[in-house]
Order: structure tokens, then sequence, then C-alpha cells
């Protein structure tokens, strides 16, 4: 129980309790007294706590982000899903790329941190567009927590320290991450309702893109978007590993 309906609770208590002293002893001050102490109590019950506030704060900032996003990917008629590369030499932070094609291929080797439309390549299935991931400074938060790289560890610890760092923040009660042979489901329960999650698939929000960069850097591979998708118990995502960075140049 909040701290808010504790003390609600008692003022209303004791609101009630000097009201009634106050009628039968027929004394003004006193049914005052009451009504006020009943009113407060009120009064307190309808202050928005601070982790209210908070989830209040982030949905603002996100979801005009979010709607920016669906617009540019339906703009520009992007098929493929979003593709999680991890840090080279080419993209020190990693990067999104969201594949003009349903079947695609990658050159990484034509990317780089000023690349934003991927159009002069051989292939039509090699065009797309090229992401600064939402999610990278939460993914700078779960470094500075671990107080080591993420590169070359493991899926656990993206689990471990993505939980720990978002709980800390208020932006999800838990993540977890499940390694199945050549692919990942990842479940991450929000603070907050996603209210769809078709765009994902192509821009996740920033909670869930730190965690699949995450996941790319952790193994060094690149990580493809299978499906987003809502369930009773979190958003759940299922990603499929495409291999290392040298095995896409």
């Amino acid at each position: 129980m909040e701290l808010k309906h504790i003390v609600s609770g008692s003022l209303a208590g004791i609101g009630v309790a000097i009201l009634l002293y106050g009628f039968l002893n027929v004394n003004t001050s006193y049914i005052n007294l009451g009504i006020a102490g009943i009113f407060l109590s009120a009064v307190i019950l309808t202050i928005k706590s601070s982790e209210y506030i908070k989830k209040d704060a982030a949905l603002r900032i996100l979801i005009p982000y979010m709607n920016l996003f669906e617009k540019f990917v339906d703009n520009l008629s992007l098929e493929g899903n979003a593709v999680y590369i991890p840090p080279y030499q080419n993209l020190p932070e990693g990067g999104v790329f969201i594949p003009l094609k349903e079947n695609f291929e990658i050159d990484v080797g034509r990317l780089n941190e000023k690349t934003v439309f991927l159009t002069d390549v051989p292939k039509e299935s090699q065009m797309g567009t090229l992401l600064t991931p939402l999610g990278v400074e939460l993914l700078k938060k779960y470094e500075e927590h671990l107080e080591y790289s993420l590169s070359n560890t493991s899926y656990a610890e993206v689990e471990s320290v993505a939980g720990a760092v978002l709980r800390a923040l208020g932006l999800a009660k838990s993540v977890y991450i499940e390694d199945q042979e050549n692919s990942f489901r990842v479940v991450i329960q929000p603070e907050f309702k996603c209210k769809k999650v078709d765009v994902c698939e192509k821009v996740a929000c920033p909670i869930c893109s730190s965690v699949l960069l995450g996941l790319a850097k952790a193994t060094n591979q690149l990580i493809y978007v299978e499906s987003f998708e809502k369930k009773d118990y979190g958003i759940e995502i299922k990603a499929r590993k495409l291999g290392g960075i040298r095995e896409w140049m």
C-alpha cells in the first residue's frame, strides 16, 4: 500500500470521528474540523505519485517519436524488419538496418555513421535505411551499471543488467531472455501499456531497442527481428541470429 493511501485513510478516520463528536456535542468548531480532515484526506488521495509521473513522462516522450517513425517507415515502404548490428569499425555504436525488401542482403562494408538511405548498391535486395538505435543511450546505462562493456559477454548478462537498470528507472518490471539455438525469445514487461507493436518490428522503442542492441553487442552477431507480440505477461519478441560481421562483408 502506498504512503498516500495510509495517510489519506488515517485523516479520513480521524475526520469522521471528530465530525461525529461535534454533532453529538453540538459543537460547530469540531464539526468544521472534522469536515476539513475528510476534505484533506480526499485531496491527498488524488495526488499523483512520483511513479505515475515517471510513467506519464516516459509515455509523453516516447509516443511522438514512435508516431514519427511509423510515418517514416510507411512513407518509405520498407518491407523488411529491423536488423540490429553490433558495433564494428564502421559503426562504433552499432546500428539498426531496415531492409527495403523482406528477402534482403546486407553489405556491412557499405555502411557507416553517415549512411541513412542505402541505395547505391548493385542489388535492390541490399537497399534499406540505417538508423542509430533509439536504445543506444540506455545501453550505455547498462554498461555504466556493469562498469565494463557488454561486448562478447552473453545473453544472460544482457538479461540481468537490462532488468536491473530498467526497474531502477521505472521503465520495465522485468526482462527475460531465452536462448533457442539460432534465435532468442525475449519477454519485456514495460511499466506502461504499449498501444501498438506492429511498428516495433521495424523501429522499436528505446526500451526494447536497448535490449536487442545489447544482444547484438554481447553475442557479436546481427540480430533480425522476426516478430513483436503483445501478451498478458508482456511484450514477446522473437529474434533470429544472423551471424557475425565478417559473414556479411
